[in-house]
């Protein structure tokens, strides 16, 4: 007998303070101390992920001049980066339309991105806006996020059910998103992407709960899945959002420097009602339990298979012992930091660090601890088994536990209603 539940009857056990909601990593981690835990004992599972997700742009609409000085704008520079003004004529209107990339590069400010820009925004920081009108007069304006009319972030691709490891197998080095430093060749470092179990395909693969107009938490606001995602195929299926920038949490955006330029930061996480024991079933039990595939960094073709318990086991959270940063004349954490969250005077800034790692790997002093992992595969046409130390992790699980933490309080205090999908989840056709 299937045994079910409404999503009525959950909403109802919230208001009275009676429902019994779990983060997926507490989950894994009282499961993981022994507890027998059944559908009975879940009302509803939080599920997160934190990583780079370059598909994210922002929508914006300002005003720039009164009514009637100019017909239209046709180009702007936002602290450097260039949008891309329309689709909206807003004729003689003096307010211009437009879409910004969070990969976009300023022309103005080494190292800085669309990410980095709307962390900016949502900080409260002031960004220079120059705009050129369609008779060529260049408007400047200084502005915040406050006086914009409008200001959504959109993502085109989120929540990617699980990504991949990467190593090099050439004996040269390469310079790609996958790496921060360039990746060494042969075999000799391992990067790789993903949350695990954590992450909200993970716990409903067949997007049976979640759906077109799904509220959700994009970078700590309240959001909505508005589609499927680009290449959105039951293999890699993911999420086409939109999110209000304000109201968002700077600690879950930015952007990260690899070796081949700017990738924007971003954090979603999604409730999943427990309505039947199909639904409990599909819940993640372990990271062992979610297949990670292992690439080639050129060519992407598949070289071996591990899994997420491989690379995280409880190491979440990098440590620094500022004991042993004595003595250093040029701290290279600090030159290298991807997201620029180390200072060897005041430490790690928690609310930059994303976790990867790169300071584990390159501290001379090891001032900082975290177990990256080495892992064990067998790589295609090889009968041996390799060991590869991960030098990178281009998710930050940490990250991703304290968003479902913050969804679970948000439920629980009522600040977050669970409702139904308005449509499903289109799986397209995998022709790549």
């Amino acid at each position: 007998m299937n045994k079910k539940r409404t999503l009525t009857e959950i909403n109802q056990k919230i208001k009275k303070g009676i429902a019994n909601i779990l983060s997926v990593q507490e989950l894994i981690d009282r499961l993981k101390d022994g507890e027998k835990i059944q559908f009975e004992d879940v009302d509803v599972i939080t599920t997160a992920t934190k990583g780079l997700m370059s598909g994210v742009s922002g929508i914006f609409s300002l005003r720039l001049t009164p009514p009637k000085r100019v017909r239209k704008f046709t180009d702007v520079l936002v602290n450097g980066i260039p949008g891309y003004p329309g689709p909206c004529p807003n004729e003689f209107l003096g307010i211009i339309d437009f879409i910004l990339y969070g990969t976009a590069q300023s022309e103005t400010i080494e190292n800085y991105s669309g990410g980095k820009l709307f962390r900016d925004l949502v900080e409260g920081k002031e960004v220079e806006i120059k705009a050129k009108s369609e008779n060529g007069e260049i408007i400047e304006k200084t502005m915040t996020l406050d006086d914009f009319q409008f200001a959504r972030m959109m993502g085109t691709r989120q929540a990617i059910k699980n990504y991949f490891a990467m190593v090099n197998p050439s004996e040269t080095p390469v310079e790609t998103i996958f790496s921060v430093l360039p990746f060494e060749g042969n075999c000799s470092q391992l990067t790789f992407s993903g949350c695990g179990a954590m992450n909200p395909f993970q716990n409903d693969p067949n997007a049976e709960i979640f759906g077109v107009g799904t509220k959700i938490l994009v970078n700590g606001q309240i959001g909505y899945i508005i589609g499927p995602g680009t290449r959105n195929d039951r293999l890699k299926p993911n999420l086409q959002t939109i999110c209000d920038f304000k109201g968002m949490s700077p600690e879950y955006m930015g952007a990260l420097k690899t070796s081949y330029g700017l990738e924007s930061i971003c954090a979603i996480a999604i409730p999943i009602p427990i309505l039947n024991e199909k639904i409990w079933n599909n819940i993640v039990k372990s990271d062992h339990d979610v297949p990670l595939v292992v690439l080639n960094v050129v060519g992407r073709e598949k070289l071996g298979v591990i899994t997420y318990g491989d690379v995280w086991d409880d190491n979440f959270l990098i440590i620094h012992n500022h004991k042993k940063c004595k003595d250093c004349t040029e701290c290279p954490v600090e030159v290298q930091c991807p997201t620029g969250a180390f200072n060897p005077e005041k430490g790690i800034d928690r609310s930059l660090c994303f976790n990867c790692g790169t300071c584990v790997t390159i501290c001379p002093k090891k001032a900082f601890n975290v177990d990256l992992k080495r892992v064990k595969v067998k790589l295609n046409n090889n009968d041996q088994l390799l060991e590869i130390p991960v030098v990178l992790r281009e998710s930050d699980r940490h990250g991703a536990i304290k968003l479902a933490e913050k969804l679970k309080k948000m439920i629980l205090n009522e600040e977050f209603i669970i409702k139904e999908p308005t449509g499903k989840l289109e799986f397209y056709p995998r022709v790549f």
